[in-house]
C-alpha cells in the first residue's frame, strides 16, 4: 500500500469515528414553563385594567440552560440532554403572564401597548428558590409584588412557597408540577389585584404580605 493510500484510509477511519461518536449522542429535549392554553369557555371576562409582567429575577443556580435536578442525596445534577426552550427567567416572565391573562382576562402590555394614562397592574417577581426533584416535587419560593398604577387599589408585597408532588418519575412530570406551581403562584397574585387577601391552599404556603407604601 503507498503512502497516499494509507493517509486516504486513516482519514476515512478518523471520519468514521467522529460520525459515530456523534451518532451516539442522546438527543436534546427541550421544555417550556408555559402550559397547555385552556379552552375558550374557561377564559375570565375581560378587565378593565392590563397587566405587566416586569422580567422575573432568580438565582444564578437556577438559571441555567439545562435542567437542573436534585436528587434524593441532595446533589444536583445537570441534564444537559433536558433543555429549556428559552432562557428560565424568560419562560417563568412567559408563563406567569398567560397563567394571569387567563385568570383575570387581562392582556400584558408586551402584547398591547397602553394608552396614557391606561389602568396597569404592576408584576414584579423574585424567585428565591425554583427547585426540581427528582421523583419527588417541583418548588417555587417567590417574593412578589403587585402595584397599581392609574388606577385605585392596595400594591402588596408578598412570599409565596408553591410545592407540587409528583408521584412519576422522569422529566415530564417534573415539568408538568412545575408549570402547575406557577399557575397557583399567579392565582395568589390575581387575589391580591381583586382586592383580596392571599390566602394558602394545598400546595401553596404563603409566608405574609404587606402593603407598598406609594
Amino acid at each position: 500500500m503507498t503512502i497516499s493510500s494509507m493517509r486516504t484510509v486513516l482519514s476515512l477511519l478518523v471520519a468514521g469515528a467522529a460520525l459515530a461518536g456523534c451518532g451516539s449522542s442522546p438527543p436534546v429535549h427541550y421544555y417550556t414553563l408555559q402550559g397547555p392554553a385552556a379552552p375558550a369557555s374557561a377564559a375570565a371576562a375581560p378587565a378593565a385594567f392590563l397587566i405587566e409582567v416586569q422580567p422575573v429575577s432568580l438565582s444564578t443556580q437556577a438559571d441555567q440552560p439545562q435542567l437542573m435536578v436534585r436528587t434524593g442525596d441532595g446533589s444536583v445534577s445537570a441534564l444537559y440532554s433536558e433543555r429549556w426552550s428559552s432562557p428560565l427567567g424568560d419562560e417563568l416572565r412567559g408563563a406567569l403572564s398567560d397563567a394571569l391573562k387567563r385568570e383575570l382576562g387581562a392582556l400584558d402590555v408586551q402584547m398591547v401597548k397602553p394608552g396614557p394614562g391606561a389602568a396597569v397592574w404592576r408584576v414584579q417577581t423574585d424567585v428565591q428558590r425554583f427547585e426540581l426533584v427528582s421523583g419527588s416535587m417541583a418548588q417555587l419560593d417567590a417574593t412578589w409584588r403587585v402595584r397599581p398604577v392609574n388606577m385605585k387599589g392596595t400594591g402588596l408585597i408578598c412570599r409565596s412557597v408553591v410545592t407540587e408532588n409528583v408521584s412519576e418519575a422522569g422529566v415530564p412530570a417534573l415539568i408538568a408540577a412545575q408549570q402547575r406551581a406557577v399557575v397557583s403562584l399567579a392565582g395568589a397574585m390575581a387575589s391580591a389585584m381583586r382586592g383580596q387577601t392571599p390566602a394558602g391552599s394545598g400546595s401553596v404556603q404563603m409566608l405574609g404580605c404587606s402593603a407598598l407604601k406609594d
